[in-house]
């Protein structure tokens, strides 16, 4: 049976009257704490709730398998393991820099477009240079005209020696005639014919006279041919200026040349980082052009000291993307390197536990493709065990 309470003013139908009793009022601060009980146990509940998903989230991105493996790990393939590394070509990109600094007058290569060896790719001003040879012009001409004055010089004296041997000559004749007007004066005296002392003594005179007159020819042919020698010296000093002179002009107009920096052989220019109108300096912080070579590409796979005796030549190897575990290509490990060394600069996004890291570089060639590559495409190497 349930009791009732009721107000005095109440008028129930069967005539009895009932009293409210004094009960005291506690229904506001039990709904309170009701209200506070709920929102701290969904409190509760969302912070573990957050606390799960940051756990899964951890796990999920530590897992081996949704990300990108280690330098040298072993793969899902028991057969199998890997190692970095990146892709490029034999001798590595060619950065290229003019001889000659001053000012870009044109940039005519462009971005990844091939070209043929001997293209012209971006040329300097060349007004000095240009200057330089026109100097260096007028200087082999002056030059080549003392030469011509020196080798006139020598033919004058071939000339003039040649004129005094035959003054030589006639000296000589003379000699001889004055030795035989000598002879006969002397005969006639001896026979007593004719003539007389006085005579025969003008006779002897006249021929150490001629004989004095070859000397002297004589000499003056020494000193002539003394000055042919010395005009030889001024032709042999005039050719030496003459060819001093010409490096210095075959110098101007290779300045000159060097003011146009052409392709070095066939290949692509992969990066220009120069426009019309910039100054070169002597103290580049980078080339000018980043140049590939056409050569086939190959990949750079560096192995740890560890994985070292599980290579070997011919060995046949996959290619893969870094990153998706694509195939890429397939190729044979060409040969190893006969050092370690620390990774290379290029891999330095392989991040390592210890920065001595030593590997040994293996140069393997592509023989198949499945996929684009490009230089300094960073890739995973299996090699079959």
């Amino acid at each position: 049976m349930k009791a009732e309470i009721l107000d005095s003013t109440s008028s129930p139908s069967n005539g009895e009257v009932h009293y409210k009793l004094p009960v005291p009022s506690s229904s506001a601060p039990l709904r309170h704490w009701r209200l506070s009980s709920i929102a701290v146990s969904l409190g509760v509940l969302l912070l573990l709730a957050s606390a799960t998903i940051v756990v899964i989230s951890l796990r999920s991105h530590a897992s081996p398998t949704s990300g990108p493996k280690t330098s040298a790990a072993t793969s899902a393939d028991d057969n199998r393991w890997s190692s970095m590394g990146y892709v490029d070509i034999e001798g590595g990109i060619t950065p290229l820099y003019p001889a000659q600094l001053g000012r870009v007058m044109s940039v005519e290569a462009k971005e990844n477009e091939p070209v043929k060896a001997g293209t012209v790719l971006f040329r300097m001003e060349d007004t000095v240079p240009q200057l330089k040879v026109r100097q260096a012009q007028g200087d082999l001409e002056g030059a080549q005209k003392q030469l011509a004055i020196a080798e006139a010089g020598v033919d004058e004296a071939d000339k003039q020696i040649e004129a005094q041997k035959t003054a030589i000559a006639v000296a000589r004749k003379r000699v001889e005639m004055a030795r035989l007007a000598y002879n006969k004066q002397k005969n006639f005296e001896e026979k007593g014919l004719e003539g007389d002392k006085a005579t025969v003594q003008g006779a002897k005179l006249a021929v150490e006279q001629a004989e004095l007159g070859v000397q002297g020819e004589q000499k003056k042919l020494a000193v002539m041919e003394a000055a042919k020698r010395k005009a030889e010296g001024y032709v042999a000093a005039a050719k030496v200026n003459v060819a001093a002179k010409q490096a210095q002009l075959d110098e101007a107009r290779n300045a000159v040349n060097e003011c146009v920096l052409r392709a070095p052989v066939d290949g692509t220019p992969l990066r220009i980082f120069i426009n019309k109108g910039e100054v070169l300096g002597a103290n580049p912080r980078q080339p000018a052009i980043q140049f590939a070579a056409a050569k086939p590409l190959l990949v750079r796979a560096e192995v740890e000291q560890e994985f070292v005796g599980r290579v070997r030549p011919n060995q046949n190897v996959i290619i893969e993307d870094s990153v998706t575990s694509d195939e890429l290509a397939r190729g044979k490990v060409a040969s190893l390197a006969l050092w370690y060394a620390p990774r290379r600069t290029a891999n330095a996004e392989i991040m390592t536990m210890n920065s001595d890291t030593r590997t040994l570089e293996c140069l393997i060639h592509i023989e198949s493709t499945s996929r684009t590559l490009r230089i300094g495409q960073r890739v995973r190497v299996q090699f079959p065990d």
